[in-house]
C-alpha cells in the first residue's frame, strides 16, 4: 500500500533501514522509551509478526518525520446479556520528531504534524485493513498525562471508557513499559 499525504509518504520498516538514522530520531517530551523501541525492538517485532512499523518521511529530503506501529488485537466486551471479543487494531506506538512539531498548510494554516499524520496516513491504513477483515475499533494505551489525553480525545477523536468496570477489564493489556497508561478507542464505523 503506497500512501502519501501533503509532503509526506509512508515507508514500511525493513532490515534495510539504517539503524543510525533511527537513532537520530528526536522524540518529544523526553519519551525516550519510544526511541529505544524503534532502535532496539521494532525490526525484531517485524520479523516475529508482532507489530508493523511505518516510517513517515518528508518527500523533499527523505527525513524521518514520524513513525507508528500497528497490530491486530481483540477487545473484551461484557454486558449483562453476553460477553465476546471485538476485533480491533492497536496503535502501539506513535511518535513525531520534535523538529517537525507543526506543518504549514495552504492559506497560512498551521497544524500539529501528529494530527495531520493521524488523519491522513494512519487512519487510511487502518480503514483499508478494516475493509478487508472485520475490525470495529482502533485503540491506544496512551501515556497518562492530561495534555496527551486531551490531544487524543479533542484533536484525534478518541474516546474514553466511562464505565469503571470496563476500565478495570482492560488493565491486563497495559504495555509493560508504562503501567500508568490510559485506554482510549476510536470507533471505525
Amino acid at each position: 500500500m503506497n500512501l502519501e499525504a501533503g509532503d509526506y509518504y509512508l515507508e514500511h520498516l525493513s532490515d534495510k533501514i539504517n539503524s543510525y538514522e533511527l537513532k537520530m530520531f528526536r522524540v518529544q517530551y523526553e519519551e525516550t522509551q519510544l526511541t529505544r523501541y524503534l532502535v532496539n525492538m521494532a525490526k525484531k517485532h517485524e520479523r516475529m509478526m508482532l507489530n508493523k512499523t511505518y516510517l513517515v518521511r518528508d518527500k523533499n529530503n527523505r527525513n524521518l518525520v514520524a513513525w507508528f506501529s500497528l497490530k491486530n488485537a481483540t477487545l473484551p466486551y461484557n454486558d449483562k446479556e453476553s460477553s465476546f471479543l471485538i476485533p480491533a487494531i492497536e496503535l502501539t506506538h506513535f511518535a513525531v520528531d520534535e523538529r517537525y512539531k507543526t506543518i504549514d498548510l495552504q492559506d497560512s494554516l498551521s497544524v500539529k504534524t501528529g494530527e495531520f499524520i493521524f488523519w491522513n496516513l494512519i487512519l487510511p491504513v487502518v480503514k483499508y485493513v478494516s475493509e478487508k477483515v472485520a475490525c470495529k475499533d482502533l485503540f491506544v494505551f496512551s501515556i497518562n498525562t492530561p495534555k496527551l489525553i486531551s490531544y487524543y480525545k479533542n484533536r484525534l477523536g478518541f474516546q474514553e471508557i466511562e464505565n469503571i468496570d470496563d476500565k478495570l477489564f482492560f488493565e491486563y493489556a497495559v504495555p509493560d513499559y508504562d503501567d500508568n497508561c490510559k485506554f482510549l478507542y476510536f470507533p471505525l464505523n
